[in-house]
């Protein structure tokens, strides 16, 4: 029989396996190099039974991993992956390839990270001074299908990485509040140090409402991220 009141013997290591990395809200941490940025989720049912929920699994969930560079203290240049002509806004231009993004995922579908914006800091016009990286559910189809925030999506992550592809080192995650309706989470600031190729990233964790399809709505909310 087993000693309900036997303190456990086992160490922390083996009670939990170690998790990601921590970095504090507003914590700064400086980079160099290469820093992307992933969104994962899977299709919910919607809490709905039957054929409805198999239906809602289906059509899946819709988040937007986006990044907005600011110049002269102004957003300038926006990373979309609904747009084609977004997915490398820097195309023919001095830093082209230095902001991607991977494309947009409209349902969850698959394994790892189903969006992503990797920034190439060495390549980045120093005219930029910061980068704003945010995950929405963005378009109008969330509101239609009834969505409230990110509850369209199930196991929800947001992971900040040091470097890309499989080697990447993983920074730190954030997993959005099941509570609220904010459909758009401010994950992460990258500030310029100087003139340099150096960048300062704060994690923010920041929950905010943005209006489903107004482009100019979630540059906005980029602006007063701070």
């Amino acid at each position: 029989m087993t000693d309900m009141n036997k303190t456990p013997t086992l160490t922390d290591a083996e009670l939990a396996p170690a998790g990601l990395p921590v970095l504090s809200e507003d914590d700064v941490a400086t980079v160099t190099g290469i820093v992307s940025i992933g969104a994962s989720w899977d299709p919910s049912s919607r809490s709905r039974g039957g054929v409805l929920g198999s239906w809602s699994r289906k059509s899946g969930a819709d988040l937007d991993v986006a990044a907005v560079l600011f110049q002269d203290g102004e957003p300038v240049t926006l990373c979309l992956g609904l747009d084609e002509s977004l997915k490398n806004p820097l195309h023919g231009q001095p830093g082209d390839g230095s902001v991607v993004h991977s494309g947009d995922n409209t349902t969850g579908d698959g394994e790892g990270d189903d969006e992503t914006v990797t920034v190439d800091l060495g390549k980045i016009p120093v005219e930029f001074h910061k980068i704003v990286v945010m995950v929405a559910a963005f378009k109008k189809s969330n509101k239609l299908k009834g969505d409230a925030g990110f509850q369209g999506a199930n196991n929800v992550l947001f992971t900040v990485y040091d470097g890309t592809g499989p080697g990447a080192e993983k920074q730190f995650c954030i997993r959005p509040s099941l509570l609220g309706t904010e459909n758009c989470v401010i994950i992460a600031i990258l500030d310029r140090v100087g003139n340099t190729t150096t960048f300062e990233m704060r994690k923010k964790k920041a929950r905010v409402k943005v209006e489903h399809g107004n482009q100019a709505a979630l540059i906005q909310a980029a602006s007063r991220a701070g």
